[in-house]
């Protein structure tokens, strides 16, 4: 199933840079213009009941490494775009900020912040990816009590990593202002090896 969730996200970042990566390719007779390119791609995703509780700006970086920021009004957010420089360094956190008068006894929460890449080498087709979240995005999402939804939110972390001129990527923080810092538990860990190609060996 973990790998599941890798292919998952290659597969939206390949169907919705297609087209961008085929102009990308256009003049291939020239060599000296022929340059590695990475598909990057910020995605948030949350339940239903985050918007009724919360606010949501999403934080990320974008194609410069400059922060930006954007007000989530829907359970799915993402930015995608490719470059042609490198090294780069991705980040993706979505700031819940608790809304006051909450009607309901209990809400369905559920919120996951995923930065990720794909590396495509000019020379002989090679490529490398990574993925990294700040939750599982198959696990359910939490029953909270409405007392609780500001603690909840505060929780909310921020995920990132960098990725080298060889398309080599390794986890970072990301400092928003704000943004909690993740929490890497042994099984979290393990799945974040995984995505990346590492020994989960690493994590003992």
């Amino acid at each position: 199933m973990k790998k599941n969730v890798r292919w998952m996200i290659a597969s939206i970042l390949f169907c919705g840079l297609t087209a961008g990566a085929m102009m990308a390719c256009g003049d291939d007779n020239d060599e000296d213009k022929v340059q590695d390119t990475m598909d990057a791609l910020c995605h948030v995703l949350v339940s239903q009941d985050v918007l009724k509780v919360a606010d949501v700006t999403v934080h990320y970086l974008d194609v410069n490494g400059q922060e930006a920021t954007e007000r989530m009004t829907t359970a799915e957010w993402k930015k995608q775009w490719t470059t042609t420089t490198l090294p780069a360094r991705l980040g993706v956190w979505a700031q819940l900020t608790p809304k006051s008068g909450l009607t309901e006894e209990d809400y369905q929460l559920k919120a996951v912040a995923t930065a990720g890449f794909l590396f495509r080498s000019a020379k002989g087709g090679e490529w490398a990816d990574g993925w990294t979240n700040t939750t599982d995005p198959y696990a359910k999402p939490e029953n909270v009590a409405a007392a609780d939804v500001p603690s909840w939110c505060s929780k909310s972390a921020a995920v990132g990593c960098t990725v080298d001129a060889k398309g080599v990527g390794n986890l970072a923080n990301v400092d928003f202002g704000g943004n909690s810092p993740i929490f890497f538990g042994d099984a979290f860990c393990e799945w974040i090896m995984e995505v990346f190609g590492l020994n989960p060996d690493n994590c003992d």
